[in-house]
């Protein structure tokens, strides 16, 4: 019988939906025996919503004894936006394997320093990427790789997630050092991983090279949403290790909601429904349809087999596939996606894409982070548009 894996999670209020996939998805042979938050109220009423006071969890407000307390095999880590990278190093070090909220780092350094402690280590590093596993990103990912559309030329990936200032303020005060929240101070091109990890899943083509333009707030609706950087939408072409161009954007906080995919194919191209992630749209050039296919054509997708538990979960039962994913990569039944080099070149594709804008548009090469030399290069790169806090 295989040995349940205990988990950490580091950060309750984003940690309460792992749990929750845990618990409604079903997930087995996997247990959370330890939380830490800040916020003590918030912690006992995660660990409530654990077991209700059955097995209850170790609870800590301080992160040296909840890292050093010995009670977890796993940890994931969702505290704050830019600082996974030092706690995951921290954890792969101690041979304690990471699920790790986006994005991966926070500059090249990070990303660095990252990729060598994972290599050094037996643990496993996954990101907790979830938009790659919805039921219309899963099908888009199928139909790439029967090969039927051929050879991808360009992809397109949108993350459009608009806030209410009032409640984004209400997350983004200050903290004990006199901090904002990491909001205030993000740039647009960064959280980029929700609209570039779904291309990378479908197609397995790596960024190499990227190129950004941004688009300012409304001076009277900056005013208003208390931004302390001025971008409101980013856009960056990238093209990757095979020769195509994907355009994406970063967290944009302008527009109608949601998220969309596509490919464009030498044969056709496919692409998910706006509004729907479970539907999608495939089609053929009129000189290339394959024999007893219609040239364009409609459908909902389905789940791959063994997912009865997906939808019950959030963000498209991506939430859940994320936790499913992570067990069987830490049980050596599935390797992980996204792995530490995709995680480390999408976080450089943000920071990259933001240097882009602050010098002109000029392009940037993104580093192979499978390079010991190319990361030595980088390990003194530490330029970050985030203060040099310690909070978590």
């Amino acid at each position: 019988m295989e040995k349940t894996v205990r988990i950490g999670v580091f950060g309750c209020r984003r940690g309460k939906t792992y749990i929750k996939a845990l618990r409604l998805g079903k997930i087995r042979g996997a247990r959370v025996t330890a939380l830490c938050d800040r916020d003590p109220e918030r912690m006992e009423k995660c660990a409530e919503y654990c077991y209700r006071g059955r097995l209850a969890p170790a609870r800590y407000t301080d992160a040296e004894e909840f890292f050093s307390s010995g009670k977890f095999d796993a940890v994931i880590l969702c505290n704050y936006f830019h600082q996974h990278a030092e706690y995951a190093v921290r954890a792969l070090r101690s041979g304690i394997h990471v699920l790790s909220e986006t994005m991966a780092a926070a500059t090249l350094s990070d990303a660095a320093f990252l990729c060598e402690a994972a290599e050094q280590s037996r643990a496993v590093y996954m990101m907790a990427e979830n938009y790659p596993y919805t039921r219309g990103n899963f099908e888009l990912r199928r139909l790439y790789r029967e090969g039927t559309l051929g050879k991808l030329l360009f992809a397109e990936g949108e993350y459009i997630h608009p806030m209410n200032p009032k409640d984004n303020a209400e997350i983004s005060v200050k903290d004990e050092n006199g901090y904002y929240h990491w909001r205030k101070y993000l740039p647009v091109t960064y959280y980029s991983s929700h609209s570039l990890a779904p291309l990378i899943f479908m197609t397995g083509e790596m960024p190499k090279r990227v190129v950004a333009m941004s688009a300012a707030d409304d001076p009277a609706h900056a005013a208003e949403y208390g931004r302390l950087k001025p971008d409101a939408v980013g856009v960056m072409l990238v093209t990757t290790d095979k020769g195509a161009v994907m355009r994406i954007n970063g967290s944009s906080y302008m527009g109608i909601r949601g998220n969309w995919y596509r490919l464009g194919c030498v044969r056709g191209g496919a692409e998910t429904v706006r509004g729907d992630q479970a539907q999608v749209r495939v089609g053929y050039n009129s000189w290339t349809i394959p024999e007893g296919t219609e040239q364009v054509r409609t459908y909902e997708a389905v789940w791959p087999d063994g997912a009865e538990g997906a939808e019950n979960c959030g963000h498209g039962g991506g939430d859940w596939w994320v936790m499913k994913k992570f067990i069987d990569a830490v049980r050596g039944k599935d390797d992980p996606f996204p792995d530490v080099y995709t995680a480390a070149a999408m976080s450089a594709v943000g920071i990259l894409g933001y240097r882009s804008i602050l010098n002109g548009n000029i392009p940037y090469d993104i580093p192979d982070f499978r390079d010991p030399a190319a990361r030595e290069a980088l390990k003194d790169d530490r330029q970050s548009p985030f203060p040099p806090d310690k909070t978590f």
